[in-house]
């Protein structure tokens, strides 16, 4: 197959090295500052996926995604919920701010009461002391968190005292809020913040101790992909099924907006170092230009198209471009895949034993090759325009 001459022309005078040695130069720095943009903007951005799949697993496998107070106690609402897509469980549902106290300390709690039949499938994982089998038979059993149990300094076995602000009353020796002892039957350890706040108990013993007002329990909605619980519960606010309806965004919106952020920023300043690098591209290709403005000009005295023309100089920087960036992916993938090895060998590991979340997005790895050879494109428009704009007959009349 016979190649357009654009694209001989454009592969003779990349290929050339004679005379030339200084474009050569500035040719390979921009290359390589390319790949190394693009190296680094792939494994950045999959380090970032990494950290977010690891909150989102950790934090909103503890929180409910979606939570919804019926307008009736009856059921026909819950065929509505059912048949919205990504709904994976349904369960019912009580949480209260509480005080517990312990021996030693006193500290605020975020007291879940949830159904022993429908426990949350990462908080069955997260369990490191005790079982849920204790959990669903014990009655006023709590498991808590990690941290909290640490900062009260308690174990298995021992009892606790929860006391609730709400539906207090007055006694002869005064004022006196709800409570209740629990036994502590579990500790769970989900490896976030949520753990020095997290006491769940059944959803039975959590009713009794609330007030009479406050015992019919919300319905909590677990999701497949917890980032469109709030397409859903603004979908589910429009129903006249549901009198309330809240979502994680309420708790922990501002802690993944921060994290959202956190990864457009970096994005932006990684695919800076990417432009200017592909930018470098216009002084070489100047340059190249000027040293081959004669042959240019014989060129077109020859007859050859602008079109032509401007494809031979902007062929020879896309394709440097493309080279740049395909090794920049490829470079990238190879340290995304080997991270934590390659931390390891030179000690800039975390902590003993806790490796670097990383998650690879197809998608977002498209994007930056794309961004990258777009960046090119733009880059080669000048050089090929000043080519195009060369006047045979003012270059060949001294030759």
């Amino acid at each position: 197959m016979q190649l357009p001459v654009s694209i001989l022309l454009g592969l003779r005078y990349s290929q050339s090295r004679k005379g030339n040695a200084f474009i050569s130069f500035i040719t390979f720095f921009s290359v390589a500052g390319i790949l190394l943009g693009v190296m680094a903007l792939t494994l950045v951005s999959s380090v970032m996926n990494g950290f977010e799949a690891e909150l989102k697993k950790r934090i909103l496998g503890v929180i409910p995604h979606v939570v919804v107070q019926p307008q009736s106690p009856g059921t026909s609402w819950q065929a509505e919920l059912t048949a919205s897509d990504g709904v994976q469980d349904i369960s019912p549902f009580l949480q209260s701010e509480a005080l517990v106290q312990a021996p030693r300390q006193l500290n605020a709690v975020m007291l879940q009461g949830i159904n022993a039949d429908h426990i949350p499938q990462f908080l069955q994982q997260a369990l490191v002391v005790g079982s849920w089998q204790d959990f669903a038979t014990s009655r006023y059993g709590v498991v808590l968190g990690r941290g909290l149990a640490e900062q009260l300094e308690v174990s298995r076995g021992q009892q606790l005292r929860f006391m609730l602000a709400q539906g207090g009353s007055y006694t002869p020796v005064g004022w006196l809020p709800r409570q209740r002892l629990f036994e502590v039957v579990g500790i769970v350890d989900t490896g976030s913040e949520v753990d020095n706040l997290l006491a769940v108990t059944r959803l039975d013993d959590l009713a009794r101790l609330l007030p009479a007002a406050q015992r019919e329990p919300a319905w909590r909605l677990s999701l497949a992909e917890p980032f469109r619980a709030p397409l859903l519960a603004e979908r589910l606010s429009l129903s006249n099924s549901f009198s309330a309806v809240t979502d994680w965004r309420q708790s922990q919106g501002k802690l993944f907006a921060a994290v959202a952020m956190e990864k457009a920023m970096m994005w932006l300043m990684l695919l800076l170092i990417v432009a200017v690098a592909a930018f470098n591209i216009v002084s070489a290709l100047v340059m190249m230009v000027t040293e081959k403005q004669a042959e240019v000009a014989i060129l077109k005295t020859l007859g050859m198209a602008d079109s032509q023309l401007f494809a031979v100089f902007a062929f020879q920087g896309v394709v440097n471009g493309i080279f740049g960036a395909v090794l920049g992916v490829v470079a990238g993938l190879l340290v995304c895949w080997q991270l934590n090895e390659v931390l390891s060998v030179f000690g800039l590991q975390l902590a003993s034993g806790i490796a670097l979340p990383v998650a690879v997005n197809p998608w977002q790895i498209i994007t930056i090759f794309g961004c990258a050879v777009g960046l090119t494109l733009l880059a080669v428009l000048y050089p090929a325009w000043r080519a195009v704009k060369i006047n045979p007959a003012e270059i060949l009349r001294d030759e």
